[in-house]
């Protein structure tokens, strides 16, 4: 029989997404399952893994069968998920701990020690800057914290790396997620420093094992056969990081591309192949398609969550009116946004609704609108969201641009980018082509792709690009429009800078009056 099915699994902040593909591109099912956040006390977020694996097992079943796949027609599994989230493991694969996400706060001891002892260190080996988005902090914690825990930690893995260890018996990590969220490893020998792991007062015997993204990194065991019903002896892969998977997806695979992931928070990135370049004002990861390529990542925290919150709290008519119509209300605020002319009145958005991320981080920074006067509309806030969430991402490009990478064309997918205005938007502050391009399924499809080409379904992964990346719509910026939204992001800045003190004061008073 022809094994022409590959399968895309992918761990979100929320659920567990599987999706059967064929060889053409076609979704032949897609089925998705929630999972647990746990916030044991108030900065802290925690998951069970296990949990992760239960929807795996629960959600390939049901796709399996939706799309009519007979098992021995699959090729390949491609695995990602979110990151900075540790997974430790004994000898027999039992979680010794909950993975602590990105989201957690509790690791601030050990990001300083890190600053301290460190950073240089880091820098020079893996390109990157202590901050608490990383999972090596979070390994620190468990052995300050829970030292009888520590010491039963035979390896750790990120949660894409979880999954794969549950499908093949193998502890591994692959270079994406290796070179940029894990500190420890040298991206010129992509291999664990033992020197910079003993310097973090980590043990080299909990690293697991390396892998390039491109080669499999195992096979399905006749245990997880019978768990899932995926056969034994298919070969599995390691799409990494879900924005790593992404990329893929969307064809962002050669240098001098930009590519924006728009969700939630989103993740501004550009594509070099100087091997040199590095900002610790930025995560810099080697690309699935291997360390020729290099992937320089500003994150966001509150992008598409912005205007849901602005909708949830602001937004009655407009979800009114969807609810009566087959328009969501997310179309009706693009709409009335539309009828606000560029600068929003003079109004500017912080958008640091769970802080402030790149280029540089910080957990005591809010939301805030700036600007309002008795002629401020509700269209003008609402541009004013779209306009300040822009300024946000130009920021960790403007980052990248500055250190003399080339960045003509920027690729952008999400749901936020199925706003026009929004789109018009980031063309104009940005100075560059936006090219909106309709990934299937992306982090899932992204990471399909690399069993396909492993498998030998796809030539290259040019062709993918080819024939599964259609652009749909381009946006040009507007030239003239430059100087205005060059001052009105150069005011955004000064904004920012301007209310440090306050931030910090706010925190003082809220934890002070249990605000």
């Amino acid at each position: 029989m022809k094994k022409d099915i590959l399968i895309g699994i992918d761990i979100g902040s929320s659920n567990v997404k599987t999706v059967v593909f064929n060889e053409e591109f076609d979704v032949l099912a897609s089925e998705t399952s929630e999972y647990t956040t746990i916030i044991p006390q108030p900065g802290w977020s925690e998951y069970r893994p296990d949990e992760w694996w239960d929807c795996v097992k629960a959600t390939l079943a049901v796709a399996l069968k939706n799309g009519e796949v007979a098992p021995e027609r699959i090729a390949g599994v491609g695995l990602s998920s979110l990151g900075c989230c540790p997974v430790p493991m004994d000898e027999t694969g039992a979680v010794v701990y909950n993975g602590i996400p990105w989201s957690d706060q509790r690791a601030q001891d050990e990001v300083q020690f890190l600053t301290d002892n460190c950073k240089d260190m880091i820098f020079a080996k893996c390109k990157n800057a202590p901050t608490t988005l990383n999972a090596t902090t979070h390994l620190m914690w468990i052995k300050n914290n829970c030292p009888d825990v520590y010491k039963r930690i035979h390896k750790y893995t990120e949660p894409s790396g979880f999954l794969a260890q549950r499908f093949t018996g193998k502890y591994t990590m692959d270079y994406g997620f290796a070179s940029a969220l894990d500190f420890g490893f040298d991206t010129a020998a992509l291999d664990w420093d033992d020197e910079l792991i003993e310097a973090m007062g980590l043990d080299r015997k909990i690293f697991p094992d390396l892998h390039p993204n491109t080669e499999p990194l195992g096979e399905v065991t006749a245990q997880a056969a019978a768990e899932t019903g995926v056969p034994e002896g298919v070969p599995v892969y390691a799409g990494g990081a879900d924005l790593l998977a992404a990329a893929l997806a969307a064809g962002a695979i050669h240098a001098g591309q930009g590519f924006y992931s728009m969700g939630s928070g989103a993740n501004m990135m550009a594509i070099t192949d100087n091997q040199e370049i590095a900002s610790p004002h930025l995560i810099s990861f080697i690309h699935p398609l291997g360390p020729q390529l290099r992937i320089l990542d500003g994150v966001q925290g509150s992008i598409g969550y912005s205007l849901r919150w602005f909708r949830d709290q602001l937004g009655q008519s407009e979800q009114a009116a969807a609810a009566e119509s087959d328009t969501s209300a997310f179309e009706l605020l693009t709409q009335e946004g539309m009828k606000s002319k560029p600068g929003a009145g003079g109004v500017i958005y912080l958008p640091h609704l769970f802080g402030k991320f790149h280029p540089v981080l910080n957990p005591a920074a809010k939301g805030v609108f700036f600007g309002i006067s008795p002629g401020t509309s509700k269209s003008d806030l609402i541009r004013a969201v779209m306009e300040g969430c822009a300024y946000a991402a130009y920021q960790s490009l403007k980052n990248v641009l500055d250190m003399g990478v080339a960045i003509d064309e920027i690729i952008v997918t999400g749901g936020p980018s199925k706003s026009t205005l929004w789109c018009q938007i980031m063309a104009d502050v940005f100075g560059r082509k936006l090219v909106t391009v309709r990934a299937p399924e992306a982090s899932p499809f992204g990471s399909a792709v690399l069993a396909g080409v492993g498998a030998g379904l796809f030539d290259s992964f040019e062709e993918v690009a080819r024939r599964a990346g259609q652009a749909e719509q381009t946006y040009e910026p507007d030239a003239a429009l430059a100087p205005m939204y060059m001052d009105m992001f150069a005011l955004y800045e000064q904004t920012y800078e301007s209310l440090l003190p306050s931030f910090d004061e706010l925190a003082r008073i809220q934890a002070k009056h249990e605000l």
